[in-house]
């Protein structure tokens, strides 16, 4: 049931071939020498940068080492190392000498070679290169039947897919796995890589290389016993072999289909394809698996002769322990089934004698698995932890910027709000002056007339006099001064809070609000008390409004006292002149007609 070590030889080595005047005599000598300096300075540094002559030929071997590997070999073996001048030239050297080696089935053990190159591209940003190295110093190691070392440098090369972004590539990694685990009998493992590499011959049209992927599937399905799904594997590699013309294959998949025959007792098939088998290929050529199963065929249908026949041809071929160890099984059964229970008790001791070392190999298996998972899971680790520890350096440092940012804009936010109210306050007082600029020429006007018509007016008007300037006085002043600072900033500032509190102070004021509605009372036919009379549920707050319409105060004076907006001052002033305009009472048209 288990791979022939000949087919498992021949999928391995086929997965290793790649896809088969003076003004101008005085300009001409300073252009000269500028050339001269220029020349020299390039010569310079192409001395500093210089390939050897072999550079070029290194370059013109790794355009054609994938399909003339021979021809490859033996430009690079021409090539002395001691004559190669620089560090890169004797790591690609190494590495394409490496490379043509493998391909030529040369299986090279010493680790010296690939290690030049392996130490050189370590550090290397050239990720095919470096995949290369590590993919290279897997095979040398796995000459040398270091498979343990060699997973590791394998999963190294499997974290650079990715980024080398080659299907060929990661077709050849996934097989190289997929034997190792082979090796060791993690036949699970094994199908998981030789399924990763059939998807990536796929992806990259390599027809060749997928069929030997889609046997050595078929293979791994015989050994976890899914006998159909092996049997269709055969039968498609079988078909893409003989489409390309590739007869070891099309051989391979036929012993292995009359091995599963032979498995499921299916005696009249597996003689059909026996006698195919016969008529194309010769019987040398066949596997010690092969012939041990057509052994069994001829035991099964009673013709012990033929059965020993094939049996002493499946011997001479067999090639390891494994070979070994099925024919021990195979001739304890047919020494059985013709009743020699001797020879069947000796070849059965010998058969599990053989088995017994091969299971302490495969033992060694959940080490290797473990020490892949290990590594891989460590490696991506790493390259979480790395990813992670940037991505908070770089959100720490958005965060602070961002933090300065508002800082930023919250400072100058608040500068230009503060900067807005002192211009307004001053704009108001700027208003206000000009208010009592008009009260003053009012006050006059109506000292005029009380000394005409009555004393009492002459009272009156210099109490209304008396109460305007000395509210307005110290905010005159300080407007003046403000206006006289020439936009010094500081002293901007403290006079504005000077204004604002004085503002705010007169605004607060009810005994001046009160001096103010008697005034108004007094020059205004009584339309205060008239308004208290006739809308006994006004507010204070229209109260207090409607005193500094009557005043005769502009919208953006009357929004300092109440500390409203103009807008709002006009529209509340736009309201209350409507409500009492749908009032129907006898002295509602002297409040209308008396209000500005």
């Amino acid at each position: 049931m288990g791979i022939c070590s000949a087919m498992r030889n021949q999928v391995r080595n086929q997965v290793r071939v790649c896809k088969c005047n003076s003004n101008r005599n005085s300009n001409a000598i300073v252009r000269g020498a500028i050339f001269a300096l220029l020349g020299f300075v390039m010569l310079t540094m192409s001395a500093c940068n210089r390939h050897s002559e072999h550079w070029e030929t290194l370059s013109s071997v790794e355009s054609f080492i994938e399909e003339q590997p021979d021809s490859a070999l033996v430009v690079l073996q021409g090539i002395d190392a001691g004559d190669l001048s620089s560090a890169e030239e004797r790591a690609k050297h190494a590495l394409l000498l490496s490379m043509a080696l493998d391909k030529n089935f040369i299986d090279e053990t010493d680790l010296s070679l690939i290690s030049t190159a392996k130490e050189y591209y370590q550090d290397s940003k050239d990720v095919r290169y470096k995949f290369l190295s590590h993919y290279y110093y897997g095979r040398v190691l796995c000459n040398n039947k270091d498979y343990t070392r060699a997973i590791i440098e394998y999963t190294q090369a499997e974290q650079l897919l990715a980024q080398l972004n080659d299907n060929y590539f990661a077709g050849l990694l996934y097989i190289q796995i997929g034997d190792i685990y082979l090796s060791f009998y993690d036949y699970n493992k094994a199908l998981s890589a030789y399924q990763l590499a059939y998807q990536y011959y796929s992806d990259a049209n390599l027809e060749h290389h997928k069929s030997y992927a889609l046997y050595g599937i078929g293979v791994l399905y015989m050994n976890t016993l899914e006998l159909d799904r092996a049997f269709e594997c055969f039968a498609e590699a079988k078909a893409l072999a003989i489409k390309l013309d590739n007869r070891e294959l099309e051989l391979g998949c036929y012993e292995n289909i009359v091995i599963l025959l032979e498995s499921k007792k299916d005696y009249d098939e597996c003689g059909n394809t026996i006698d195919i088998m016969a008529q194309q290929f010769d019987k040398e050529q066949y596997s010690s698996g092969c012939l041990g199963a057509i052994a069994n065929y001829y035991t099964g249908i009673k013709d012990y002769k033929k059965g020993y026949e094939y049996l002493n041809y499946a011997w001479k071929n067999a090639t390891n322990r494994t070979d070994s160890i099925s024919l021990f099984y195979k001739q304890a059964q047919i020494a059985t089934l013709n009743e020699d229970s001797d020879e069947g008790l000796r070849c059965l001791g010998e058969g599990v004698q053989l088995q017994n070392s091969e299971l302490r190999k495969a033992i060694q298996q959940p080490i290797l698995s473990a020490q892949k998972d290990y590594y891989r899971n460590q490696a991506e680790f790493n390259s979480y932890r790395l990813k992670t520890s940037i991505q908070i350096y770089i959100t720490s440092a958005i965060v602070v910027l961002l933090l300065l940012l508002i800082i930023a804009l919250y400072i100058r936010q608040r500068i230009v709000a503060k900067d807005m109210e002192i211009s307004k306050y001053m704009d108001l007082t700027e208003e206000l002056q000009k208010s009592i600029r008009d009260k003053d020429v009012e006050l006059s006007e109506l000292s005029i007339k009380a000394e005409v018509n009555s004393s009492h007016y002459g009272d009156i008007s210099s109490r209304v006099a008396e109460l305007f300037h000395k509210q307005y006085e110290l905010l005159d002043k300080l407007s003046n001064t403000y206006y006289e600072t020439h936009g010094f900033n500081i002293e901007k500032e403290r006079i504005y809070e000077l204004v604002k509190s004085e503002i705010n102070k007169f605004a607060s004021d009810k005994k001046t609000l009160t001096q103010l509605e008697t005034i108004i009372n007094t020059y205004k036919q009584n339309v205060m008390e008239l308004i208290r009379a006739e809308i006994p549920n006004i507010t204070e707050r229209d109260i207090k409004l409607l005193c500094y319409i009557y005043a005769g105060f502009s919208a953006k004076s009357i929004s300092v006292f109440v500390g409203e907006t103009t807008n709002n001052i006009l529209t509340r002033k736009s309201r209350l002149r409507a409500k009492f305009s749908k009032l129907n009472t006898p002295n509602m048209r002297i409040i209308l007609q008396e209000m500005p």
